[in-house]
């Protein structure tokens, strides 16, 4: 009996790990401005998204945009990254290729409450972009399996927020000359499975012919 006890607690412990990762949906909507304030929302709407919708386990996640769309999508079980274009092409990259040589981070002394999450701050510094990323240590994802991921610096934030997932993302683009804040407006956890994270069947698959730099 002792042994069967001791065996449930275990059980128990082990369930409760397991599910501690977040899995589900967040829905953001994304304001545009310029550098001196000013909203420019209308001005890059053929560009841009208005809304994201990121769909996430343990393993996968999917990017899509407020017409449904995929705009990013990833395996880590095989390291498959996709980013979608607004043609219904896509290009397959190696997210272990680093986007940029400088990466800084910085705690932020500011906070936010988003959708009743207390949010902390920190800042991620590369070459041609800065973050600001809010996120809620309860609403977090195994930040092993982006041990890896250099794609737009996201494995820096992820360890720096110790898996935390964004709840807002301040972008200041110095290419671009614009600033995207990206803030969450739903969160809904849900069961998702491997069939949920397929590349979708009408987009056509390209080849990269001049490198990274032309997308970021």
């Amino acid at each position: 009996m002792l042994l069967m006890a001791q065996l449930c607690a275990f059980c128990v412990v082990w369930s409760q790990e397991k599910t501690a990762y977040f899995q589900g949906k967040i829905s953001y909507v994304m304001n545009y401005s310029d550098f001196k304030g000013n909203n420019i929302n209308s001005k890059v709407a053929a560009f841009f998204d208005r809304e994201q919708h990121l769909y996430i386990n343990e393993q996968n996640y999917k990017l899509l945009d407020q017409n449904k769309n995929h705009v990013k999508l990833y395996n880590a079980s095989n390291n498959a990254y996709f980013f979608f274009n607004r043609d219904h092409t896509a290009y397959k990259i190696d997210v272990t290729s680093k986007t940029t040589q400088r990466v800084k981070v910085f705690e932020v002394e500011d906070t936010d409450t988003i959708l009743g999450h207390i949010c902390k701050a920190v800042k991620v510094e590369a070459d041609f972009r800065a973050y600001i990323y809010f996120y809620s240590p309860e609403i977090r994802i195994n930040p092993d399996v982006y041990n890896n991921y250099n794609m737009e610096e996201w494995n820096v934030y992820i360890k720096a927020s110790n898996g935390a997932l964004p709840l807002r993302v301040i972008t200041l683009d110095l290419r671009g000359k614009y600033v995207e804040d990206k803030e969450a407006v739903s969160i809904t956890p849900m069961s998702l499975v491997a069939a949920d994270f397929s590349f979708p069947k009408d987009v056509k698959l390209k080849r990269l012919k001049y490198g990274l730099d032309l997308i970021w």
